[in-house]
């Protein structure tokens, strides 16, 4: 799996649909965690690569850590189920700067960092973008 992270219109799209070659024919799933729950591993057929943005938008619906690392299990079984298959997170960075006054606000931005994290350790690559330039972290 790989987990590309970056503050707000940095790029990360951007560069995942170069990286990945989104347009050129190749089978790529695009769920938008700003939109709608994503769907679940056993629901999509035939892709050889699933995105999966919005992730720190995804995790306000559902701030559950316990929840999300079975998800990321999940999504990384699946990758590993058949040769070629890749999983791409893109998150945006949220734990940084003002500690947001309201609870809850609070609440899902700790439960946005501590999801990166699992899933950061799960990961193969991990990549922040900062002004459309990619810099590897792992």
């Amino acid at each position: 799996m790989h987990f590309v992270v970056g503050g707000a219109f940095q790029g990360k799209r951007k560069w995942v649909r170069e990286r990945y070659g989104v347009g050129d024919g190749s089978h790529i799933v695009w769920q938008d965690g700003y939109q709608a729950p994503y769907q679940a591993p056993d629901d999509v057929h035939g892709a050889k690569t699933v995105v999966l943005d919005g992730l720190e938008a995804a995790i306000r619906r559902v701030p559950d850590v316990d929840e999300w690392e079975k998800r990321f299990g999940d999504w990384r079984r699946w990758e590993a189920a058949a040769p070629g298959r890749a999983v791409v997170w893109i998150g945006t960075d949220v734990t940084q700067g003002i500690v947001p006054v309201d609870r809850e606000e609070r609440r899902w931005r700790d439960a946005v960092g501590l999801c990166y994290q699992r899933l950061a350790a799960m990961c193969s690559r991990v990549d922040r973008l900062w002004c459309g330039l990619a810099e590897r972290l792992k």
